[in-house]
């Protein structure tokens, strides 16, 4: 189990030491980081019980429109939803998000809590031979639905009134993530196209972390 442990951890720790270069104003807090990974891998409890009902549908083979369904309302909006819920609960009223890239970079760090987790459920179920997979484009794709989310976290922290921005970025996250989970459950596309998509939604993640640094406004 500690194998399974590091195999899991170790990628998303590189991650968010990787993203957290692009903090180039007041850097977070180690702690706060740790406390959005931990509030991150908290989210999969309530994210499992969300997908429960619909188990048995997840594994078997659907219709396309069955399918499409699942991954947006179901998966997309599950884990999106708890995952968005977690980092606002580990950041609200924390002083030192003082600048829209911070939400951006909790966002990710909350994303990398809960891809950790579910790495270990998937390397417990499938063997270590999964975990390059996993600690790649598995992580990355959590990476880029909670970055975007966290783009519009870091405006919304800035509004009188944040509710209609954190619904934009709960959108967008449902989308990118329902997408991908379409790519992943239905034969019709290769394995490269899910690779390209995540590339594509990494190239997203990155103009938003760009527009982020540029606009640093405080409170």
């Amino acid at each position: 189990m500690g194998v399974v442990f590091l195999a899991s951890l170790i990628p998303g720790l590189f991650w968010l030491w990787f993203f957290r270069r692009y903090d180039v104003g007041d850097k977070e807090p180690a702690a706060r980081l740790a406390l959005c990974m931990l509030f991150g891998a908290l989210a999969v409890l309530p994210t499992l019980s969300w997908e429960a009902p619909f188990r048995e549908q997840l594994q078997n083979t659907n219709a396309p429109l069955v399918q499409l369904a699942l991954s947006f309302l179901v998966v997309g909006l599950g884990e999106e939803l708890f995952k968005l819920v977690a980092v606002y609960l580990a950041v609200i009223g924390a002083e030192e998000f003082s600048e829209p890239m911070d939400g951006i970079l909790y966002a990710i760090a909350t994303g990398i809590g809960f891809s950790v987790v579910e790495n270990i459920l998937y390397i417990s179920a499938f063997g270590l031979a999964v975990a390059p997979l996993r600690g790649t484009i598995a992580v990355l794709a959590h990476i880029s639905f909670s970055g975007l989310a966290g783009s519009f976290l870091g405006r919304a922290r800035f509004e009188d009134r944040p509710f209609f921005t954190l619904a934009k970025g709960l959108a967008v996250a449902v989308w990118a993530h329902g997408l991908y989970d379409f790519l992943l459950i239905t034969e019709a596309f290769s394995p490269l196209t899910v690779v390209v998509y995540i590339g594509m939604l990494q190239y997203m993640l990155f103009a938003a972390i760009r527009r982020a640094v540029k606009s640093p406004a405080q409170r």
